[in-house]
């Protein structure tokens, strides 16, 4: 028997409230698109083997579901493809989440898909976006965190942003994706600083998040407006780029980026973006004019630096698992094995 697991990658199109007075924070709202991807092959194995990407970190996950579990029996799993680390694609999720969910399979164990991403510590996080693109698919925006008396970063460590809304994507729309050969993302303790340091966002500017949300995106995306859409996802990734200015030295994580956001738009994009902490930006265009837009920001990147540009197509369903009875006939799939 094998399992294969594979998973899409999301865009984080920035966070909501970032003030809190009325007792939840951050909330988030992104889509999910075809590529790259998390890609994993399982099959039973007396003891825990690993092969390919990001070995370690797999095998820590791994030993953390069957730990959790009590499971004594272990797995090969060969890691095919992954998506680039703090970039902005949502790598640490779909890779996590991957990993608990091929295990479940191949355990014969029925897990929530919510309460797999508090057992792979996926609840805790500031959006459940993530988790989202996991499950389903399309555009989704996350209800934000409870306030606690200690504050949202010490409450409930297992907690998960509840999903409050999710569409589907018109099938006809692509983003051009840009990640330039930029410093990572801030995770970790630095992102934790970094929302340390930040005052909290102005109710006005909370308020036009909200409004471009509910009377600019929503019917739009109910509507298939491209237009009406791109116009409220740049106006919202301007005031959030703006609110975290203090902590990334500008309105997105730095000139590069900014530059070819800038490029996107000139270039013909519906709306344009940073992806949570960068350096990822990306475009939205109708499918005929992707890849106009594709060679466009390909040639303004190529003319100031490395990085890769690519064209996805948005996806409406979440990860895919595949059973077969057949075992792995790569063997180079054995190699460096850990």
């Amino acid at each position: 028997m094998v399992i294969t697991v594979k998973t899409p990658a999301r865009l984080h199109m920035g966070q909501i409230d970032l003030n809190g007075s009325l007792g939840r924070i951050f909330g988030g709202m992104g889509v999910t698109i075809e590529k790259p991807n998390v890609e994993l092959e399982l099959k039973p194995e007396a003891r825990l083997l690993v092969s390919g990407k990001q070995r370690s970190m797999v095998s820590t996950l791994a030993n953390q579901f069957l730990e959790y579990f009590g499971l004594k029996t272990g797995a090969f799993i060969h890691v095919k493809q992954t998506i680039p680390e703090h970039v902005g694609l949502g790598s640490s999720t779909q890779l996590a989440l991957a990993v608990g969910y091929g295990l479940a399979k191949l355990n014969n164990l029925d897990v929530d898909i919510d309460e797999l991403a508090k057992i792979m510590d996926r609840g805790g996080s500031r959006s459940g976006v993530g988790v989202g693109a996991f499950k389903s698919g399309g555009f989704i925006i996350d209800g934000g965190r409870k306030l606690t008396a200690d504050g949202p970063q010490h409450g409930d460590p297992h907690y998960l942003p509840p999903a409050i809304v999710r569409h589907a994507i018109p099938g006809n729309w692509r983003f051009v994706v840009a990640i330039p050969d930029k410093p990572q993302g801030l995770s970790g303790s630095a992102e934790k600083e970094a929302f340390r340091r930040l005052p909290p966002m102005a109710p006005e500017k909370v308020g036009e998040i909200c409004r471009n949300i509910m009377m600019r995106m929503l019917p739009a995306l109910v509507e298939e407006d491209i237009d009406a859409f791109g116009q409220a996802l740049t106006a919202i990734q301007q005031i959030v780029g703006n609110h975290f200015k203090p902590v990334q030295n500008g309105t997105f994580a730095n000139e590069l980026s900014a530059r070819i956001i800038k490029c996107m738009r000139d270039a013909g994009a519906k709306g344009a973006g940073q992806s949570s902490w960068g350096p990822a930006v990306y475009g939205l265009v109708p499918a005929q004019e992707a890849e106009n837009l594709e060679v466009k920001v390909k040639e303004f990147l190529e003319a100031r630096g490395k990085g890769t540009v690519f064209c996805t197509r948005v996806l409406n369903q979440g990860a895919q698992c595949i059973l077969k009875t057949e075992i792995l006939t790569d063997v180079e799939a054995r190699r460096g094995i850990g």
